[in-house]
């Protein structure tokens, strides 16, 4: 795929009139995530150790981006909030814990199983804990976003102008390493929209170098259907 970029600049976003998209992309990739490694985790073969820890490393994949968006949204978002509204970030950074708490003793109970013999009677039963437990945990991350998402967002919305979200965003955007910022970028492309998606792209395209973008809109361009990746370059502005 050849895909013209333009120089980065900040022409694109001014161009939108549009406030970036805070939540919902990574929100979307998240849940879709979750919900893939469910699935997993209920199909769990107990007397097999190989699969076992296969989906222990794919578990701790998930834990590990969930861990680093809790951090972007504290440094990035949570000033913002809290500088312009009284307490207005200590709820979410509260439930920030709790979830940390939940997922070390998610990881703690797999760490528990891997360590049994393939041939203890009871290992069957501790993998069902573990699929009840991360269900649970499942309810209570999603009410945590949705949350961020309908009352949060139009919170930032209000109290702070787009140049500021914008440069929010961007610095969010830029922070990542390429490796990570892709990883994101694929869960986002896996249930995000493609205006949601270009509106992410608008703004990493100032953050991030050319070949990441371009590794991006590949990525993209093999998830997406031909309509939804044509969507995404015109409303991003890419020839």
């Amino acid at each position: 795929m050849e895909t013209k970029l333009k120089n980065k600049s900040k022409d694109a976003v001014e161009a939108t009139k549009e406030q970036p998209e805070i939540y919902s992309p990574i929100h979307k990739g998240l849940r879709a995530r979750l919900f893939g490694v469910s699935v997993k985790a209920g199909k769990i073969d107990h007397t097999d150790q190989d699969a076992l820890n296969a989906f222990y490393e794919d578990f701790s994949s998930l834990v590990a981006s969930i861990r680093s968006h809790h951090t972007m949204e504290e440094r990035f978002y949570h000033p913002l909030l809290a500088e312009r509204v009284p307490g207005g970030a200590e709820q979410l950074e509260e439930e920030h814990q709790t979830v940390e708490h939940l997922m070390n003793n998610l990881v703690a109970h797999l760490e528990r199983i891997k360590g049994k013999s393939t041939k203890f009677e009871k290992r069957k039963e501790l993998c069902r804990e573990f699929y009840l437990a991360f269900n649970r945990f499942i309810a209570f991350f999603l009410n945590h976003i949705n949350d961020e998402e309908e009352h949060y967002e139009p919170k930032l919305r209000n109290l702070c102008n787009i140049e500021e979200l914008d440069n929010a965003e961007i610095s969010l955007v830029g922070s990542q390493k390429p490796e990570e910022g892709l990883e994101n970028w694929q869960m986002m492309v896996s249930g995000a929209n493609a205006e949601e998606l270009a509106n992410v792209v608008v703004r990493a395209r100032i953050a991030l170098p050319a070949e990441v973008i371009q590794a991006g809109l590949q990525l993209a361009e093999g998830a997406l259907s031909a309509r939804d990746f044509t969507t995404l370059k015109a409303k991003a502005g890419i020839k």
